[in-house]
């Protein structure tokens, strides 16, 4: 409403806000395995895992959402890192926030990897699984687009189970 537009700095600060996973996340994390505690949940490691797998899926999706969010007025990563300068094209932004993308990615599974910590290893995983699931985004805006949705829908309900290990299908009953 007030025409500011954030640094990329401030941007990426929230994007572990803006992405929305907590809804998701935090539940799930009671049915994992081990029953963890309030303070678990308020330890800096569970704080730091979720920003990490936040920040990673919010910078997946900006690459893919770029046009249309764009097209509804909007900024994301993107087109902030052309508007401040840091980069020249949104296809150099796209490339550029790959970075980013890939400290999350290794800083979360180094997280996930410790052998110490206040959140139980299943729960970490937890976390690394849904960052995995974020690539649902790297090739493409499957979420908007009709076309992508509909091939994964079609792959979902239509498509034989390929077994892990071997060249047999399992028929669609």
């Amino acid at each position: 409403m007030s025409k500011y537009v954030p640094t990329e700095e401030e941007y990426v600060t929230n994007a572990s806000l803006t992405f929305a996973l907590g809804p998701i996340v935090l539940p799930a994390l009671y049915f994992v395995g081990p029953k963890i505690s309030e303070s678990i949940v308020k330890d800096p490691e569970y704080n730091e895992l979720f920003r990490l797998m936040s920040t990673c899926g919010r910078l997946l999706n900006d690459v893919q959402t770029f046009e249309r969010v764009y097209g509804e007025g909007k900024l994301n990563s993107v087109s902030l890192l052309v508007l401040h300068g840091g980069c020249t094209s949104i296809s150099e932004a796209r490339r550029e926030l790959q970075k980013p993308i890939d400290t999350c990615r290794r800083d979360l599974l180094r997280l996930v990897l410790r052998e110490e910590g206040a959140v139980p290893r299943p729960c970490k995983e937890l976390f690394w699984k849904m960052c995995k699931v974020c690539y649902f985004y790297s090739g493409t805006d499957g979420f908007s687009s009709p076309v992508e949705k509909a091939r994964q829908v079609d792959a979902v309900i239509n498509e034989p189970l390929k077994l892990q290990g071997s060249h047999a299908s399992l028929p669609v009953v």
